[in-house]
């Protein structure tokens, strides 16, 4: 009996030891067949088989007036569809990723559109060959193995996403890359100019405005509160659009109680008991130190009118000359 277990024992042995080798030349096999099917995945890959990466050169406006009540999403500039400036042909060996990668701020990981410039407030968006078609940001998509000619058009907007500072610039240069594995960059999306961008405001075309009133008899002046000699000026600015514009005048020597008054200067060969009024198109008196509001800025000139005049402040009136000044602000909102 002991002898049959002991033979019994070893014909156990004997049949384990070929499963066991089979199972150790299997899982052979398998890591040798991971292995040879590894280097075949890393080498496909795309790269140039005619010329390199194909610029594609936008040429925005060199400035850009931002409204104050511009919405966040404002498409700020649209440019034309551009096609590259050379012609380029790519070859990808297998699947390929692609996408946009961003060379003027961080590459957003999800599948966005927008894409940012890193100045705050200030995105973008590229097309290609179709303007309501956008890119995604690499390695969002993938292409077949093959050949392709870079030759389609794409198209460039800048997207107010947030408050942007007065004078902020986007510099000249390259924007994004028309990237593929193996870090191919196929297109250079390039700005050939520089772009401020800028609140909309409006500048004096005349800094110093000098009106000269008429000379007039001291008779024409009859008692306290009498007006004579209105001559129209205007302030005449050159504009951006997009601006609701208010003005303050000011001056060094109101006179007490009488609105709109400078007071009659003093001295030698001057006249007595005479001030000089401002008033508005409308023949009211403007008020000292308070804003006015003028209304919504054109793109071009705007000229604001008003009258000065003659204001008699006592008795009796002398004769002599008459000299006043005041100062005007302008604010935007």
């Amino acid at each position: 009996m002991q002898q049959a277990a002991a033979a019994l024992a070893r014909a156990d042995t004997r049949t384990t030891m070929p499963f066991g080798r089979r199972h150790r030349h299997m899982a052979l096999w398998l890591i040798l067949l991971v292995l040879m099917l590894a280097p075949a995945l890393a080498s496909a890959a795309c790269s140039f088989s005619v010329g390199t990466t194909a610029p594609v050169n936008f040429s925005p406006p060199t400035t850009i007036t931002v409204a104050f009540n511009a919405p966040v999403g404002t498409v700020l500039y649209t440019s034309p569809q551009v096609a590259p400036s050379t012609t380029s042909q790519i070859n990808c060996t297998g699947t390929s990723n692609y996408g946009v990668v961003n060379a003027v701020g961080a590459t957003p990981a999800t599948s966005v559109t927008v894409f940012p410039t890193g100045i705050p407030g200030l995105s973008y968006s590229i097309s290609h060959n179709n303007s309501s078609t956008f890119l995604q940001p690499y390695p969002c998509c993938q292409i077949a193995a093959g050949g392709y000619n870079l030759s389609v058009t794409s198209g460039l907007q800048l997207i107010k996403t947030g408050p942007i500072v007065s004078g902020s610039t986007l510099n000249a240069g390259a924007l994004a890359y028309w990237q593929y594995d193996n870090n191919l960059k196929a297109e250079a999306f390039t700005l050939a100019n520089s772009v401020t961008i800028l609140d909309p405001a409006c500048s004096v075309d005349t800094t110093a405005i000098n009106v000269t009133l008429p000379t007039l008899s001291n008779t024409a002046f009859t008692g306290v509160g009498a007006v004579a000699g209105s001559t129209p000026f205007a302030i005449s600015l050159t504009c951006s659009a997009g601006a609701t514009l208010a003005i303050t005048l000011d001056t060094a020597a109101p006179f007490a109680g009488s609105p709109g008054v400078i007071a009659p200067t003093t001295g030698a060969g001057r006249a007595k008991n005479i001030g000089v009024q401002l008033i508005d198109k409308n023949f009211t008196a403007v008020s000292f130190g308070t804003t006015t509001t003028v209304g919504a800025t054109p793109s071009g000139t705007l000229t604001i009118p008003y009258y000065a005049r003659y204001y008699q402040t006592a008795s009796p009136v002398t004769a002599g000359t008459v000299t006043a000044t005041a100062t005007f602000t302008m604010s935007y909102q």
